[in-house]
């Protein structure tokens, strides 16, 4: 897929917004934030009728909404689009904002994560896994850990674990056993959030690296881990 890129707008700008939420928010530290642009505009009738064509295109081709938020941000900018018909066209009128998305919204994205209601048949993402991967960073690319060691489920892990959220803020907690083997450097690096515990075919919703590796050996503690994500819209 193409990168979306929002024109006109400084990394000082995205940084003041980053900022702002994160001062708005409970926490310091969010793991999870949403940058919410949104578009008014209209067109004459004329080319009200491409609009509609382009835009019903894409209820069947994802590349078709990517086209459309460059051709926004173009006129956005002041600048012509040429059609398939090679016509140049813009809209009367267009404005942009830089918004919030709701708590109503972001508390229905937690509810397609944790479920709701302690219906545990409908979580998304109740698998943790730790591992000791020779990482220091995690990426927003990242797929699976460095390195797995142990994979539970949270909802099901005999030491216990949940996954749980209050409003927005989502938990999720998981205790592994103390036969969990002992990493080969002798701690662990890295945790993860996950839809399944087969590798194969595992989604991951969330990496993290520690700074300061966990200590580990086998039958002589208990390990765990938990991630609080925080949702802020910018």
């Amino acid at each position: 897929m193409e990168d979306i890129e929002i024109l006109g707008l400084s990394a000082s700008q995205l940084q003041e917004i980053y900022e702002n939420s994160i001062k708005r928010s409970k926490s310091k530290n969010p793991s999870l934030m949403f940058l919410d642009a949104s578009y008014g505009y209209t067109f004459e009738l004329k080319d009200s009728e491409y609009v509609t064509k382009i835009n019903k295109l894409g209820r069947y081709n994802p590349k078709i909404p990517i086209e459309w938020h460059h051709k926004l941000e173009r006129w956005y900018n002041d600048q012509t689009v040429i059609n398939a018909f090679g016509r140049e066209f813009k809209p009367y009128h267009i404005d942009r904002t830089l918004d919030r998305v709701t708590n109503q919204g972001m508390q229905m994205i937690a509810v397609g994560i944790v479920g709701e209601g302690g219906d545990t048949s409908t979580t998304t993402f109740n698998f943790r896994s730790i591992g000791d991967g020779p990482i220091t960073e995690a990426s927003p690319a990242d797929v699976t850990l460095s390195n797995v060691i142990d994979v539970i489920d949270v909802n099901n892990a005999p030491e216990g674990g949940s996954l749980t959220r209050n409003g927005t803020t989502i938990f999720s907690i998981g205790n592994h056993a103390k036969t969990v083997a002992t990493p080969a450097n002798g701690v662990f690096t890295e945790c993860g959030m996950h839809n399944t515990d087969d590798t194969d075919i595992w989604l991951m919703f969330d990496h993290s690296v520690f700074a300061s590796p966990i200590p580990h050996t086998q039958n002589a503690d208990s390990p765990g881990s938990t991630t609080v994500i925080y949702m802020c819209s910018a």
